[in-house]
C-alpha cells in the first residue's frame, strides 16, 4: 500500500467535501420528485418492515435517505467522513435526524444499537468493505438488518466509457461543471477494490462472509425509470447500471 490508511481517509473526504457543493444537484443522488420518493419509501416498507425503527444511515452524505426514512417515522442517525457533506444535510432542518461525523468502515456506536443499518452509494467507496460489514452487523440489535443499496457504476465496456464522457461535456457546457474533478485520485482508485463500483453478487458475498444470514437481493430497474423519467438528457445519457439493494439479518 502506497499511502497509509489515514491519507486514504483523508483523501476520499477531500473529494466528498468537494461534491458536498452539487451532490444534490445530481440527478441520482438527490432525489428529484415525488415520485422517486415514493419509490425509496416503497422499497424501505418492503425490506425493513416495521414502524418507529432506529436506523444508522452510514454514509449519509446530504441526509437524502436520511430525510426518507425520517419521514416514514423512523429515528435516523446519519454518520459521514465529510463535515461539509454534513452541513448540507443539517440546512435542511430534518427532524427525527441526527448527524455526526463518522467513520463507515468503524461506526462510533456501541455494540447492538441499531434495527437497521441502511447504506447508499458507500460500499463501492471503501478501502475495507469486508471490515465495514462487520462493524454494521457489529452494532445491530439480533433480528436487526443491513441494507446495502449500490451498482456497477463501470462495466469497462467501450460504450460505457464514451456515454459517460458525451454526458460529462454536455454537463460542462450546460452547468459550467467539470463533474471529472469529483472523481477520486488515481492513487485511491488504485488502492480501493471497488474502485468502479460492487456488483451485486460481489455484495452478497460480502455480507455473507461478515455472517449476515437469509441474504436476499431487489433489481431496481423501476427506481431507475422513475428517475431517468426526471432527468434531462446530460445526465440520462450514461445513466444505464446495474442498480440494486441487498439485504441481511443478524
Amino acid at each position: 500500500m502506497s499511502i497509509n490508511e489515514n491519507k486514504i481517509k483523508g483523501e476520499i473526504t477531500k473529494r466528498w467535501d468537494y461534491s458536498s457543493q452539487r451532490y444534490d444537484t445530481y440527478h441520482g443522488h438527490g432525489v428529484k420528485s415525488d415520485e422517486e420518493a415514493a419509490a425509496w419509501k416503497a422499497l424501505f416498507r418492503q425490506v425493513i418492515p416495521g414502524e418507529n425503527l432506529n436506523v444508522l444511515d452510514v454514509g449519509c452524505g446530504t441526509g437524502e435517505m436520511s430525510r426518507i426514512l425520517a419521514d416514514m417515522g423512523h429515528k435516523v442517525t446519519g454518520i459521514d467522513l465529510s463535515e461539509k457533506m454534513l452541513s448540507v444535510a443539517k440546512s435542511k432542518s430534518l427532524r427525527g435526524i441526527e448527524f455526526r461525523i463518522g467513520d463507515a468502515e468503524n461506526p462510533p456506536f456501541n455494540e447492538g444499537k441499531f434495527d437497521a443499518v441502511v447504506t447508499r452509494h458507500v460500499l463501492w467507496t471503501l478501502p475495507n468493505p469486508e471490515k465495514a460489514l462487520k462493524s454494521w452487523r457489529k452494532v445491530l440489535k439480533p433480528g436487526g438488518k443491513v441494507v446495502v443499496i449500490d451498482c456497477l457504476w463501470d462495466d469497462g465496456r467501450l460504450e460505457t466509457h464514451l456515454k459517460r464522457k458525451i454526458g460529462e461535456v454536455m454537463i460542462r457546457i450546460v452547468e459550467k461543471n467539470d463533474i471529472s474533478k469529483d472523481s477520486y485520485t488515481a492513487e485511491v482508485n488504485a488502492i480501493l477494490p471497488n474502485a468502479k463500483g460492487v456488483s451485486l453478487d460481489k455484495t452478497r458475498k460480502y455480507m455473507e462472509k461478515a455472517g449476515l444470514k437469509d441474504v436476499r437481493s431487489i433489481g431496481l430497474d423501476d427506481l431507475v425509470r422513475i428517475q431517468k423519467k426526471h432527468m434531462p438528457l446530460r445526465y440520462k445519457i450514461a445513466y444505464k447500471y446495474e442498480y440494486y439493494v441487498v439485504y441481511g439479518l443478524k
